[in-house]
């Protein structure tokens, strides 16, 4: 079985084995020259000196940094999609495709039942693929160092490869092809379910769990007259989370603008006094959640990544062919 897994997928095996060793390379090459121009132009010392007040002391030659590899970081990004991708092209036809070309039932009439058939191909690429998540969570850690020592990976980009999330994830992506797979037992069907089970998946825990595995902390101060530069009674430091920031409205809510149906105001303060704002907020998660929040967040996929392996299971053992 392990022989007969390894010839039916090593063609996708080295296909992503090659997209992993390019993106390694580009990694590899661009790390070494950020890590150098991060010495060379002052800017690690710098840092090393203000460990609190880098934004003003540090600010030019940050700037300088960001203009210069800020643009890498999109990439950074877009390899996170990889684990998608296989998900999609690896999990959803793993089991579907066996049923459509009924290579499934020459297995099983050789003694082999389906428990032992399905456990072996699922045991192969599912630890296969937690080990592509660590190699590539170990490439991108090492990449994104010069930019954690002073934009922090309490982020939206680098929180998903700097921590053990990035392997649950991959996990969870192949675990959901794989059952979306066994479920509709068509190839296609199963890519475009998985694509949409994932997008809808990661959308819920990024945009509306991530910043709330803990109450934020909220800190307010009264408005001001220059509503855009009221300076809040609190220095966020590099490895915390600003979740978000604005105004209070009237009944106590967040909000990101004024709305004033004031006639005839054309002075924001004044506007925001006469409707009765509150004040400005700012919210954020400290930087000592971090570990807490990878952990959550693992667990949450490696559950989600039970549940599909268990349904996986069922369905390839009550279903009649």
């Amino acid at each position: 079985m392990i022989w007969l897994t390894w010839r039916q997928h090593r063609i996708e095996a080295l296909v992503v084995l090659g997209a992993l060793a390019v993106g390694g390379v580009f990694l590899l090459i661009t790390g070494l020259n950020m890590a150098h121009t991060l010495q060379e132009s002052g800017l690690g010392a710098c840092l090393a000196s203000h460990p609190t007040d880098y934004p003003s002391a540090c600010g030019s030659l940050g700037t300088l940094f960001l203009q210069q590899y800020g643009p890498f970081i999109p990439f950074a990004f877009a390899l996170l999609l990889m684990p998608i991708l296989l998900g999609a092209m690896v999990g959803a036809p793993l089991v579907a495709r066996e049923y459509e070309q009924r290579t499934n039932l020459l297995v099983w009439m050789q003694s082999i039942t389906r428990t032992r058939w399905l456990t072996v191909k699922l045991a192969l690429v599912l630890g296969a693929t937690a080990l592509l998540g660590a190699a590539l969570m170990v490439m991108l850690m090492r990449w994104y160092t010069p930019f954690d020592q002073f934009i922090g990976k309490f982020n939206e980009v680098a929180f998903d490869f700097s921590g053990p999330v990035l392997i649950a994830s991959s996990v969870m992506a192949l675990a959901l092809g794989i059952a979306a797979g066994a479920l509709t037992r068509r190839t296609v069907a199963a890519i475009f379910l998985t694509l949409a089970l994932l997008v809808g998946i990661r959308i819920l825990v990024e945009f509306n769990l991530r910043p709330n595995y803990q109450p934020q902390i909220v800190v307010t101060w009264p408005l001001t007259d220059n509503l855009n530069q009221g300076n809040p009674p609190i220095t966020l430091g590099r490895e915390d989370w600003q979740v978000g920031s604005g105004f209070l409205d009237p009944q106590g809510n967040r909000t990101n603008g004024i709305r004033c149906d004031l006639p005839g105001s054309n002075d924001p303060f004044q506007c925001a006094k006469a409707e009765g704002y509150r004040g400005n907020y700012l919210a954020y998660q400290p930087a000592d959640r971090f570990w807490t929040f990878q952990w959550i967040e693992t667990g949450i996929y490696l559950a989600i990544s039970a549940l599909a392996i268990a349904l996986t299971f069922w369905l390839v053992r009550r279903r009649l062919t």
